[in-house]
């Protein structure tokens, strides 16, 4: 093993940081790197300018973020939100990880489809490690139908991440947020008043804004047009109704306001949008 790893650094490449490159390539729309670390080797901290997600692919390290720190083995699936500060400590054997990042045309994507993730998340083996895995071995024998199946695991990789981060979220809230939660799940179309939705749940406006922002991190009117971008993408991605119908079904006033909303929570037109995005 020891002569393995000696090979390995010898063909690899180190970075401003002093971690070693063995392989990196961008695929799908996704920034990849392999690493390979020494044993003990100490990464400085550091934040990424993306967002990013990494699986540890041998070894094991010691992360620190904030106060916190956790151990990462064999199999450990990490994402880190962008600009979050965290260092790294290997352990006696070293290691040898495989990072994903996205580009900004992944990250408003994600975002337009309602995936929104802004805290650290992480998973020890299971659903994710399998994932991870299997788009590592793409990765690496990379061929012409690559990209179309990493494109796919990475899409079920966020899909797992958010629905654990929503749940994460969930176990916290009083029933009658979740309540507030549902209705505008359900009625995201209509035009919808704070006091009509806290008369629904029963409990006093101001609170029912203030709790909202607390947990969700935004308005309850930023959250329903978030809901209408959501509906909005799906549309655009798998019909090809003219973008005047698509904003009316979605709950916009017109398509100009359409087009005004949704470029602003995923940095493209509605028709750009359409043209990357489309499957149909």
């Amino acid at each position: 093993m020891k002569q393995l790893r000696a090979q390995l650094y010898d063909h690899a490449t180190a970075d401003s940081l002093g971690q070693y490159h063995l392989s990196e390539q961008q695929i799908a729309g996704l920034f990849a790197t392999e690493t390979c670390h020494p044993p003990r080797f100490k990464l400085p901290r550091h934040a990424h300018e993306l967002a990013s997600f990494y699986i540890v692919l041998e070894g094991s390290l010691t992360e620190s973020a904030a106060h916190n720190k956790r151990e990462r083995g064999p199999r450990s699936v990490v994402f880190t939100p962008s600009g979050e500060v965290h260092g790294d400590t290997f352990h006696d054997a070293g290691g040898r990880c495989f990072l994903v990042e996205l580009t900004p045309q992944w990250s408003a994507r994600l975002a337009a489809s309602g995936v929104k993730l802004d805290n650290s998340l992480d998973a020890e083996k299971g659903e994710l490690a399998a994932l991870a895995t299997r788009l590592y071995k793409e990765f690496r024998q990379a061929d012409k139908v690559s990209p179309l199946s990493v494109e796919g695991l990475a899409l079920e990789i966020f899909a797992a991440f958010s629905r654990q981060s929503e749940k994460e979220c969930e176990a916290y809230l009083p029933a009658w947020l979740r309540k507030a939660k549902e209705l505008l799940h359900d009625r995201f179309s209509e035009t919808l008043t704070l006091d009509e939705i806290a008369q629904e749940v029963g409990v006093h406006p101001v609170h029912l804004a203030r709790t909202f922002r607390k947990h969700y991190r935004c308005s309850v009117g930023e959250y329903q047009r978030r809901l209408r971008v959501e509906d909005a993408s799906l549309q655009l991605t798998t019909t090809q109704r003219p973008l005047a119908d698509i904003a009316l079904v979605a709950g916009f006033t017109d398509q100009a306001h359409f087009s005004r909303v949704f470029k602003s929570y995923t940095g493209e037109t509605p028709a750009k949008f359409r043209t990357y995005f489309s499957r149909s």
